[in-house]
């Protein structure tokens, strides 16, 4: 293992959404210390960065190997989704809903 693998990622200080994306335009960023607007909210108060980089690897890289030091993280892109979202294929009406619940 050379020098380079052996360095621990430096998380910033806590840092706003809005400073995040400012700090890492059209990036994914991998976020530990997250402080939630509200319980449960996916709305980000702040949060530490520990990775960044063009695809979601990229930003998750910094860490791959330290789950006992980060165990929650999340990676989130700082830009505007160009793809279109991924939906369910599987469509639900009324009878399949009745089904369901019996």
């Amino acid at each position: 293992m050379d020098t380079a693998e052996q360095l621990v990622p430096v998380a910033t200080k806590p840092l706003s959404w809005a400073q995040i994306c400012a700090r890492y335009p059209d990036q994914f960023v991998c976020l530990v210390e997250i402080m939630r607007v509200e319980l449960r909210s996916p709305e980000i108060k702040t949060a530490r960065v520990v990775g960044h980089g063009p695809t979601h690897d990229a930003a998750f890289a910094p860490i791959r190997d330290l789950d006992v030091r980060y165990p929650r993280f999340a990676i989130r892109f700082t830009g505007i989704c160009s793809e279109p979202l991924i939906r369910p294929s599987l469509v639900i009406d009324d009878e399949t809903l009745e089904l369901l619940r019996s």
